[in-house]
């Protein structure tokens, strides 16, 4: 063929090339214009989706090279509402409509069979909802992510048709209960199957287990049964297991270590029973173990802490007991261990933050004894440690206190001795400090008052001394703050009135002093208030009154005056018991309703001023008959000292002398019989 004929085909080509894509043009990008009208786009994605671009242009579109139509429509996560225009329909060489993460509802229109060139249908996460349409005829789909919407109706059997199918999502949806189809193991090339929260109930059909590309496998969050199935090791690309919150008994079996490539192991919230399997160190390449909430019992096998690549580990809430695996941690980048509410005794594993990766270090409710290992010091990268309820003793290794990420310090229940480290201030994100039911002591550090997210306070039981720091005010999340049952002297810093999110207020049984604080009457979220078993005088502020509080105790004081008939009404006379002179400042008519023991204090101010005239009278008579009395005395004094003048001069006037009657003049000043008595001073 000549050069000139060579380039008259390929303008032809080239020319009805033109012809077909200028045919396909318009009808597309009116079909794209539709999709737009049903959606909502509050970022402006599809901005430039309008007749002066070709639909090649149009974000998230993808076109045929060659005959430029439209091959693939993208659109996840930008923010997308509305529902899913049945024009899609129009476009019959889609290869991939991806519209996931977005919150587009309604239904799937049943048209949509029409693409059938169709290999990735992805609308996951979105609020897509009503029966699923029979999509079965979409032969050459190999993505299908319809999960995480709002479906319902039967749990489509049609899948089972779709043999070309990688990746299947249907989980997190409301289909009716049923059981799991058993030809989901005609599926031969799935890669990833997620059916979890979808309803399914029974056990797992055999022919799943027929699935060896599998890698990942989910039926999680359903009601599956029976015993965990051995036959789960003839999956052996399997890397990603995912059966947790079922309903699942039995014991892992031993033929869980072929699973030489699995990395995430998950069966957590089942009836699962016995001992791990030794055999389980073989899985080399675990990075998440998380078998919480069962009835494991037994000793974890020790060479769980060889594992190199392990990052989570949970087994909380089982019956595991002995010593704690003693190198786990070691050698793997561990970001967090939950192993609370176990039967674990001996020594703290000392290496769980080994490598400073870890951020959860959970171990509550253990039996874990001895001091709390120093080499957590540096453990900088932790925000949330919990070692509360086991019996550790000692003080907290230095450089404990002030973790700069730490977002809850749970020390409690245990027999921690020293104090709080001025450190604390460095805990800037700290929302939780629970260090009650120890033998802490010393002052609280004034450097609390740095803790600006701080939400809960609980340091009862203890033996704290010196006063309630000042800075406390300046915790305004502050909502629960209990010191009772500690030494706390002095009085009650006015201060506290700033922790305007106070909802608990406890400082029972201490050696406070002094007056309430009027600026409690402030904190208008305080609900309950415990002042109990310390030395509070004075009266009670009126601004109380003001508080809607639903439990209060005033008991074992030294308070006096007028208790608010609202308080009094909350609480009872037991709360106000043992106090100096309290009475009920309200009508009498308040006063009988009120059922109190208490008097009015009418009564008390009637009785007190009775008292004082009945005492003012009493004194007047004392006083009276006093210099009566007085009087008499010197006027019989007077008298015999004149008898005794009048012998000694019959006695001078004779021959002899006697010495006996030679008195020696002594009388008192005279008193002037017509002067008035003098009254009493009363004071």
């Amino acid at each position: 063929m000549s050069t000139s004929a060579v380039q008259i085909y390929f303008w032809c080509i080239l020319l009805f090339a033109n012809v077909g894509i200028s045919a396909y043009l318009p009808l597309e990008r009116d079909a794209l214009l539709d999709v737009k009208s049903h959606l909502e786009d509050p970022q402006n994605f599809l901005s430039n989706w309008d007749e002066s671009h070709s639909p090649c242009e149009f974000y998230g579109v993808m076109c045929d090279n060659i005959s430029g139509e439209v091959t693939g429509v993208s659109l996840s996560n930008v923010s997308l509402s509305g529902t899913i225009s049945p024009s899609f329909s129009v476009l019959h060489q889609l290869h991939t409509l991806d519209l996931s993460a977005n919150s587009i509802s309604g239904i799937i229109p049943a048209v949509l069979t029409n693409c059938r060139n169709l290999q990735v249908l992805n609308l996951s996460v979105n609020s897509l909802a009503g029966q699923l349409p029979d999509l079965s005829s979409l032969l050459k789909l190999q993505i299908l992510d319809l999960s995480t919407n709002n479906f319902s109706g039967a749990f489509p059997v049609w899948i089972s048709k779709l043999s070309g199918l990688t990746e299947l999502g249907l989980g997190e949806n409301n289909f009716d209960e049923s059981d799991v189809p058993e030809n989901i193991g005609l599926l031969k090339n799935l890669t990833w199957l997620f059916l979890g929260q979808c309803n399914l109930r029974g056990e797992l059909p055999a022919s799943v287990f027929d699935l060896e590309s599998l890698g990942t496998l989910d039926f999680s969050r359903n009601q599956m049964t029976g015993v965990f199935p051995k036959a789960i090791s003839k999956l052996h690309n399997l890397w990603k297991i995912e059966l947790y919150q079922n309903n699942l008994t039995g014991e892992i079996p031993p033929e869980l270590a072929h699973l030489t490539l699995l990395s995430e192991f998950d069966v957590s919230q089942n009836q699962l029973t016995g001992v791990l399997p030794k055999e389980i160190v073989r899985l080399k390449k675990l990075k998440v173990f998380h078998i919480y909430r069962n009835n494991f019992h037994g000793e974890l096998p020790e060479g769980l802490g060889d594992l190199h690549f392990l990052e989570s580990f949970s087994t909380y809430e089982n019956q595991f007991s002995g010593k704690f695996p003693a190198n786990l941690g070691r050698f793997s980048p561990l970001n967090a261990i939950d192993i609370s509410e176990n039967f674990f005794s001996g020594e703290f594993p000392k290496f769980l933050c080994q490598n400073n990766k870890l951020q959860f270090l959970l171990a509550l409710s253990n039996n874990f004894s001895g001091e709390f290992p120093s080499s957590y010091t540096s453990c900088k990268t932790l925000e949330r440690f919990r070692v509360s309820q086991n019996q550790f003793n000692g003080s907290i290794p230095y450089g404990m206190w002030g973790l700069p990420n730490v977002v809850i310090i749970d020390v409690a229940n245990n027999g921690f001795i020293g104090g709080i480290s001025s450190d604390i201030g460095i805990s800037a994100t700290l929302s939780q400090l629970l260090v009650q039911d120890n033998n802490f002591s010393g002052e609280l550090p004034k450097e609390l008052g740095n803790l600006s997210q701080l939400q809960k306070l609980d340091a009862s039981n203890n033996r704290f001394s010196g006063q309630i720091p000042t800075q406390i005010g300046n915790l305004k999340q502050l909502s629960y703050l209990h010191l009772e049952h500690n030494s706390m002297e002095a009085s009650i810093p006015a201060e506290i009135g700033l922790c305007n999110s106070l909802a608990e207020l406890n400082l029972a049984d201490n050696s406070l002093s002094g007056q309430i604080p009027d600026t409690i009457g402030s904190l208008v979220m305080l609900n309950s208030l415990n002042l109990s078993h310390n030395m509070i005088s004075g009266e009670f502020p009126e601004e109380l009154q003001s508080l809607k509080l639903s439990y209060v105790d005033f008991s074992h004081n030294n308070l006096s005056g007028p208790v608010p008939l609202q308080l009094l009404m909350i609480a009872g006379d037991d709360a106000f018991s043992e106090n100096s002179d309290l009475c009920v400042s309200d009508t009498s008519e308040g006063w009988r309703q009120s059922g109190t023991g208490l008097p009015p204090c009418q009564w008390k101010d009637n009785h007190y001023n009775f008292s004082r005239r009945r005492l003012f009278a009493v004194l007047i008579i004392v006083s009276s008959l006093v210099v009566l009395l007085s009087s008499l005395a010197c006027l019989r004094y007077e008298n015999n000292r004149l008898e005794v003048f009048n012998r000694k001069q019959d006695t001078e006037s004779g021959d002899d002398s006697d010495p006996k009657w030679i008195i020696k003049s002594f009388c008192p000043p005279e008193v002037n019989q017509s002067a008035p008595l003098p009254l009493p001073r009363v004071t």
